[in-house]
């Protein structure tokens, strides 16, 4: 960069969720006035290769993050998640951390006792605390710091008026969004000749983790793959329920975006910082249950009124996550507390 910007966002962007997520926090910090450079984060692919605990997938990590934000020249530092912020340097200008979920919260026992401790003090540090679910913002109200829940902005999704899926779900990561659980479930309670699409993974994927389970693969399901956003979101309006067998949530924007396309939200308790959960038990409690398959059979009879009432009290919920009321809270509130 010939010129500093005022804010650089340090990028780990591990998954395509995180990627979005500093995607759009790069546009709101435009949107609201400010010059923000992405400084994206590389793994090698030996360094990479070593990712198969928490502990060592926080160290990868967060080592490379600190290669990357060597050097970085501007007003202001955001780091994109906790990891990032764990070993860099001290900035010499303010900084801030943003982030979906704390180490106190999914790091525990041993395996994250490094984090636990490295992490108070970066956020000690940080001038301004950036949370993007209630839950993470519970977990630092009490910091010394700002503290300023910034959700993910969530677009307005036109959902098709006739749904010729009956059911949508993402799986990308099989073991953490519970696959056998989700196949299960509409194995028991899909309609014949039903559809169940499912996303993030093809089908020799999704058949070796439901032989790893001892699951047979049910009749109906369309293993979509990784398709491009539009595609997906396509998907996701013109089914009936979206359906979630997550095993712990960070953020959980997919569930989001099915709301907004007025899906019906099918889900699991999931534990986490699931920003869902509370939605989606105000507008139908019956749709969320340890029992899938009961909240799968609820969500399948739902009839085209009550969905579509659904979906207007899902839009209405919605109104704090929007672009709109989201740049206030950038312009208003966080760029304010990090550029003097």
């Amino acid at each position: 960069m010939t010129e500093a910007a005022d804010i650089a966002l340090v990028s780990l962007g591990t998954t395509p969720g995180l990627v979005h997520s500093d995607e759009s926090f790069a546009a709101l910090v435009r949107a609201a006035g400010a010059s923000c450079s992405v400084v994206p984060v590389r793994v090698g692919r030996v360094a990479g290769g070593l990712r198969r605990h928490a502990a060592v997938t926080d160290l990868v990590e967060a080592l490379a993050a600190r290669r990357a934000a060597s050097g970085v020249r501007a007003r202001a530092v955001v780091f994109s998640t906790i990891t990032a912020a764990l070993l860099a340097r001290e900035p010499d200008v303010p900084y801030a951390i943003r982030f979906d979920a704390t180490a106190s919260l999914n790091r525990h026992g041993w395996g994250g006792a490094w984090q636990r401790r490295v992490e108070r003090g970066r956020l000690r540090g940080a001038r301004v605390l950036v949370p993007v679910s209630r839950g993470a913002e519970a977990a630092v109200r009490e910091g010394p710091g700002s503290v300023v829940r910034v959700p993910i902005p969530i677009e307005r999704i036109d959902g098709a008026s006739e749904r010729d899926i009956d059911a949508v779900a993402y799986a990308g990561y099989p073991r953490k969004r519970g696959l056998e659980v989700l196949c299960l479930a509409w194995a028991a309670a899909g309609p014949r000749g039903g559809r169940f699409v499912i996303g993030g993974l093809d089908r020799d994927k999704g058949r070796r983790w439901l032989d790893r389970c001892g699951v047979d693969e049910p009749a109906g399901v369309e293993w979509a793959g990784e398709l491009p956003r539009a595609k997906w979101l396509d998907r996701v309006g013109r089914a009936r329920v979206y359906v979630n067998a997550s095993v712990w949530e960070d953020y959980g924007l997919a569930p989001l975006e099915a709301l907004s396309a007025g899906t019906p939200l099918v889900t699991v308790p999931t534990p986490g910082s699931f920003e869902a959960l509370p939605l989606a038990r105000e507008l139908a409690p019956e749709l969320v249950s340890k029992d899938l398959t009961a909240a799968l059979r609820a969500g399948l009879a739902m009839t085209h009124s009550a969905r579509a009432y659904y979906a207007e009290r899902a839009t209405e919920l919605l109104e704090p996550y929007r672009e709109e009321r989201v740049l206030e809270l950038v312009r208003d509130r966080v760029l304010p507390g990090l550029l003097p």
